[in-house]
């Protein structure tokens, strides 16, 4: 193969590689909220970053991503579906494990004037594997989930049980990746965020490579069997 050739061969190769990439950015293979059912609003924006001005007015859930693909650095500790308030001998989502996070916000917004309901149905794309619903088990994992956080995270509460009409989140589906939503209030801030499983991001010198092993056989296959051709041709 001439030089000119092979230069052209590698060339196509990495334009394949780039594509392969650009492909993968537009779909990440991270965990996100796919669906929503029910009286729930999507942001795209995490609330924290939000100005009071531009925070939605409304009697629906507010729910947004946070950081995808994590690898927790210690264990984390996720509250107990059953019973909000136990904040003791908790089950834990172990140090090394990747995860993504999602939250789920829902403020009275006409406290002290009668008991508020809202129900939804989230899906995500990937299995749910513990739930946040007090402000004692949120709140120390803001530096994993949302570590530029400005300060703007400071509620001192937590999803109801009895005597208070109890806040329920259930996780259903085949695959664990859709939670059930059913929360009433008086007057206060119910906050839960939601951790599902993620999926490694492939590296940028891993698309290379995968590029290459996909691009470059059949390029050189094609470009040796000319070779061949021009060879025979020139025996005859």
């Amino acid at each position: 193969m001439k030089i000119k050739e092979v230069r052209n061969t590698i060339v196509r190769v990495f334009e394949l590689a780039a594509v392969s990439a650009t492909i993968l950015a537009a779909h990440p293979v991270h965990a996100a909220i796919i669906g929503t059912t029910g009286q729930i609003e999507r942001l795209e924006t995490p609330l924290w970053l939000l100005d009071e001005s531009s925070i939605p007015k409304t009697t629906s859930f507010l729910a947004f991503d946070e950081a995808q693909n994590v690898v927790l650095n210690q264990d984390i500790q996720i509250s107990d579906p059953t019973n909000w308030d136990r904040l003791s001998d908790l089950d834990v989502i172990r140090k090394g494990t990747r995860v993504s996070s999602h939250f789920i916000f829902w403020k009275n917004p006409t406290p002290n004037q009668g008991l508020r309901q809202a129900q939804a149905t989230v899906t995500f794309d990937k299995p749910i594997i513990g739930l946040m619903g007090d402000a004692r088990l949120v709140l120390p994992t803001n530096s994993l989930f949302f570590p530029n956080d400005p300060g703007l995270i400071r509620f001192n509460t937590g999803l109801d049980e009895p005597p208070l009409p109890r806040d329920l989140a259930t996780i259903v589906g085949n695959k664990s990746n859709i939670l059930e939503l059913d929360f009433k209030t008086y007057s206060g801030i119910d906050p839960l965020r939601v951790i599902t499983l993620a999926t490694p991001v492939p590296e940028p010198l891993t698309l290379l490579g995968t590029g290459t092993a996909l691009g470059i056989a059949p390029l050189l296959k094609k470009a040796y069997s000319r070779k061949q051709k021009k060879h025979t041709k020139a025996k005859k």
